[in-house]
């Protein structure tokens, strides 16, 4: 009995890659104007419910004001030379504090998945400094170092300093002990298996924190300036809403919104750019 024998056809995988590509392409498009879908009928939704309130009377436009208000409260004040000199202010104090807190928290954090006995040791000092309400140490900050930019940056770093650390620490005790033992077995170094093995593993877990730590840093700037502060977004709130200027409350508030969404998006650009060069 003859058997015929059919050769295979050759296969264009740079054509099927291409395929393959564009498909994700047209997936990462569709999946990117839903999600502005949802955030543009999110944001009509929101405005519109709060400005038809407000023009029927349901909220008192004294206490709560309204869209058309609060716009143009902040564009006044983006005329204003002194609210850039708080913006400067309040966005210096927040990044300093997130960038200090955050490589203190990050290297506190390392040093601690390294040594049980250290942290076991420093865990209830640890405990009872995060347990201090922020708003109490704020005005002993000022008594310290006064009115300027010392006291929002502390303010702000140490409530950073905890949350960075609480992820660093869990992200490098979660990594899987196999790995782990591979690593050894492959005679790694101990400065080769955290590059190659556990920051890697970890960096996902201290980004993420530390864009929590962004909202954060920026809150915290602003606590410590309502106490207490010559120039900043909240000695600002503190002086419109004393004056019952709701609308220019609203605007201040929102701008700080936008603070903490530079801080965050410039996180999120950090983080493709180091997976980028790592690639």
């Amino acid at each position: 009995m003859s058997r015929s024998i059919v050769a295979d056809e050759p296969v264009d995988l740079p054509a099927m890659e291409h395929a393959v590509f564009a498909e994700r392409r047209k997936r990462r498009s569709r999946v990117r104007s839903q999600v502005w879908a949802i955030r543009i009928a999110l944001a009509v939704v929101v405005v519109g419910g709060w400005y038809f309130a407000s023009r029927r009377g349901l909220v008192d436009p004294l206490f709560v004001s309204s869209p058309d208000a609060v716009a143009k409260g902040l564009v006044s004040q983006l005329g204003e030379p002194a609210f850039w000199a708080d913006v400067s202010a309040t966005f210096s104090g927040a990044l300093a504090g997130l960038v200090a807190g955050g490589l203190l928290g990050i290297v506190t954090g390392v040093v601690f998945s390294r040594s049980e006995v250290l942290e076991r040791a420093a865990s209830p000092f640890l405990t009872l400094a995060n347990s201090l309400p922020r708003p109490a140490l704020a005005p002993i900050f000022i008594l310290w170092f006064g009115l300027g930019f010392a006291p929002k940056a502390l303010v702000a770093g140490s409530v950073v300093y905890f949350v960075l650390l609480t992820s660093t620490l869990t992200a490098l005790r979660g990594i899987d002990h196999d790995v782990l033992q591979l690593a050894r077995s492959l005679s790694l170094s101990p400065v080769q298996r955290f590059l190659k093995i556990e920051l890697p593993s970890a960096l996902p877990s201290i980004v993420g924190a530390l864009r929590l730590g962004a909202v954060y840093a920026v809150l915290g700037a602003v606590l410590s300036e309502m106490v207490g502060a010559y120039y900043g977004l909240g000695q600002r709130l503190v002086q419109l809403t004393g004056n019952f200027k709701v609308a220019e409350s609203f605007a201040v508030l929102l701008f700080m919104g936008v603070m903490s969404m530079v801080l965050d998006y410039a996180i999120k650009g950090l983080e493709h750019l180091v997976a980028s060069r790592s690639r």
